[in-house]
């Protein structure tokens, strides 16, 4: 019983300082992990298929909408090569629901696909746009605020690469993301 009190004591201190923690506004970075999920039944295609990893910047503004970019690429963070290796990149805006009282902040959003890079490209004093991979689509999700510094994100991306002009509506795919923020 006596070694009971003093984790029910700090559990209870826990949960009343993540109670007061609500969504943030300002600069923020974040990082997830991807789990991909496609559409296409044709596997030679450009539509990454594996599971990633996604880094990122946001800008929240006082009235709860963020604007950001985040770039993913499928495989391993250790297996990342320099010349070999490409990731998308997203513009993003999410609407943030502040709900007054709880650490949980669900939101909701949609983004844009800026094309796809290796890192050579984007290491080049100039790098150009390239629109050889065209994404709209739509995100759902959930940011709880842990404290003032750190979120933990959970969100579903629905990815659609059907906006181009050669490219069909069958490289659709679903996303779920999982990470941390940090403000």
């Amino acid at each position: 019983m006596r070694k009971t009190i003093p984790l029910i004591a700090a559990a209870a201190a826990l949960v009343a300082s993540a109670g007061t923690a609500q969504a943030q506004s300002g600069f923020a970075l974040k990082g997830h992990y991807l789990f991909n999920a496609s559409d296409v039944e044709n596997r030679d295609t450009q539509t990454p298929v594996a599971d990633g990893f996604s880094v990122g910047a946001e800008f929240v503004l006082p009235f709860s909408l963020g604007v950001g970019v985040t770039a993913y690429t499928t495989g391993k963070a250790t297996e990342v090569d320099r010349e070999s290796t490409s990731f998308g990149v997203l513009a993003e805006a999410n609407y943030f629901i502040d709900i007054p009282l709880l650490p949980v902040t669900p939101y909701v959003g949609v983004h844009g696909g800026l094309g796809q890079y290796t890192i050579e490209d984007a290491g080049a004093a100039d790098p150009e746009f390239k629109d050889s991979r065209t994404q709209l689509g739509w995100q759902v999700g959930a940011r709880f605020q842990f404290s003032q510094l750190i979120g933990l994100d959970a969100q579903y991306r629905r990815v659609s690469e059907s906006a181009s002009e050669d490219q069909g509506g069958d490289l659709e795919r679903d996303q779920v993301l999982v990470g941390i923020t940090l403000f």
